[in-house]
This record gives structure tokens, sequence and C-alpha cells, in this order.
């Protein structure tokens, strides 16, 4: 097949999306933005804000009966980071007919922090929203932690009766880890977040990024995606020869004409962190899609056109789009 068709683009400017809620997939791990590609270019690199604390939210018994104190703490609700002030004293309900009842500590999108209780028990379960359990946490919040209390009879909270485990009690805006997929526009947490909230939900997780706008490299030619390669190496014992098998990573590459080196636009955007998209044949869907630093090395020969040597430094392989 040849290449007389072939189109090579770059990550010309992009399109940015505000902070915006990510779709679950159903597993309550892998969480949808619907675009694809998104960019780290600079200045528009994706800034992802999981609903939890970040840092300070500690429970701590209150002076007086039922009640405990908040320290000041910083949070994302609903994409917007939130800075809380200590709350001295916040009351907590007791069971009135059982014996058991959880109480827990919530802060909203507009950071107002208040006690949620659950429904009353003869003993403590971890079912939410079960007889003696956890209650569910209003969609559009977040947890802060729990307190356990199993008497009916006003009295001091102690220590004891707080419950603060990250993941389990409280909710984290670090834990679990989201990994961010760029090429796919997803962010994928180490563990499922739990379905603590109204209707069986996970925590809201909310993003901001862009996607590239493409241009054509004009007078380009010459483009090698990245491939990983292969190699070995033999070592000698007494008895045999035994052999080693190494892989590594080379960059994608591509030379490019310029008009005069200085104003052409692939000259001013070398350092940057952008996407390539190549086409063997542009009438046809199939394409490389290549994401790095793009490195240019101009040659300016006496007599000849003025040409760049272009380099894509990659973290990773680049995708092969089939469709």
């Amino acid at each position: 097949m040849s290449t007389d068709n072939a189109l090579l683009e770059f990550e010309g400017g992009q399109n940015a999306f505000p902070m915006t809620e990510l779709n679950d997939s159903g597993d309550a791990q892998l969480f949808e933005s619907g675009e694809e590609l998104w960019s780290q270019a600079a200045g528009f690199a994706p800034v992802v804000r999981p609903d939890g604390v970040v840092t300070g939210a500690d429970i701590t018994p209150a002076t007086g009966n039922d009640s405990v104190a908040v320290a000041a703490f910083t949070a994302f609700v609903g994409g917007v980071e939130l800075a809380v002030a200590s709350q001295s004293s916040l009351s907590v309900t007791r069971a009135l007919s059982d014996t058991h009842l959880i109480t827990s500590i919530v802060c909203d999108g507009s950071g107002a922090v208040t006690a949620v209780a659950g429904t009353e028990g003869t003993e403590f379960v971890e079912t939410r929203g079960g007889a003696g359990g956890p209650p569910y946490i209003p969609v559009g919040s977040i947890e802060l932690g729990q307190v356990r209390l199993s008497s009916g009879t006003a009295a001091a909270v102690k220590e004891g009766e707080i419950y603060q485990l990250v993941n389990r009690h409280k909710e984290s805006a670090i834990f679990p880890i989201p990994t961010i997929d760029y090429a796919l526009g997803n962010v994928e947490f180490s563990s499922a977040l739990p379905k603590i909230h109204t209707g069986d939900l996970a925590k809201g997780v909310f993003a901001s990024f862009a996607t590239p706008e493409f241009i054509e490299a004009f007078d380009a030619y010459d483009f090698v995606p990245s491939e990983v390669g292969y190699s070995s190496s033999s070592k000698q014992t007494y008895t045999r020869v035994k052999n080693s098998t190494s892989q590594s990573l080379n960059n994608a590459s591509f030379s490019v004409d310029l008009t005069d080196g200085i104003s052409d636009t692939i000259a001013s955007v070398q350092g940057q962190n952008l996407y390539f998209r190549f086409y063997p044949d542009k009438t046809k869907p199939q394409h490389f899609i290549e994401q790095g630093i793009l490195a240019i090395a101009r040659t300016f020969p006496a007599g000849g056109d003025i040409v760049a040597s272009c380099t894509i430094n990659v973290a990773e392989k680049g995708k092969e789009i089939t469709l």
C-alpha cells in the first residue's frame, strides 16, 4: 500500500470542558466522560476531583451530652473545593425505643455540616439503611464519619464511639486512588467506591479537561510510530548458555519541511505534550494516535529545504485505531 494519501495531524488547539460529573460505568470503579483524548498540553491538563475530604475533619467528643466537635477541613463536593470552619458542638441522636443507633456526620455542597441519624436497632450492622446500620448519605453530600451509640441514655460521647476509617466511615478525595486514561477519557479507581448514597449510588466524581483540535502537519513525511522493541543477552555458566530478554519503548518520529524554520506552527509547539494523529490513508478510518513531548531538530542546508526532524517523546506505546 502506498502512503501517497497519508495525513499527519497534531494538536494545534484545545476545546476545554468545565468541571463536570463523570458517569459511573456500573461498577463504581470506572467513571467515563464520553469524550476521548484528554489533552495534557500546558494549561489544559485534566483536573480530577472525586467527592471527599482532602484534609482535616477529625471528629472528637464535645463538651456536654450527645455531641461531637468537627475540626476544620477542606473537601471536594460537586467538583468544588470547600474550606469548612470547625464545628465546636454538633448534636447526635440516641435510640428512643431500641438501643443501637448510628449517626453519620455529613457535609453538603454549601459546606454545611449536619448529623444524619440511621435507623434504630438492637445491634450494630453494616447494612446501609438497615436497623442498627448507618444511614444512606444524601446525594451531593459526603460522609465525614460515624458516631455509634449503644444506649438510649443521654451521656457524653466517648472517643471509642467515633469511627472514621477511610473508605468505610469517611469519604476521602484521595482514596481509593484515581488513575486517568487520557486516550479514553476515563478515570478508574484502585478499588470500587462504596455505594453509600441514596439510591445505592457511589459518591460523585468530577473532572475538568480539554480535548485536542487537530491541524495538519503540512509537508510532513516519514512518520514512524512508537513501537515496543525486544532484545536478548546471553550469559554463559559452567554448564550452559542462558538467554534473557528485555523490552524497550521507542519514540515516534516524523520529518517536516518548514517555511522559514521560525514562524512555522510546528516549531512554535516544540516542548509541549501534544497528541498526534497519523492516517496511512486519509480516506479510511484506520489511524495511529501518539501522545508525547515534541522535540525538533532543525536543519538549514545551503540551497535546500529547511527540515525539522521531529521526535514524539512518548510515555507509553501509541494507540492503533482499527474501527
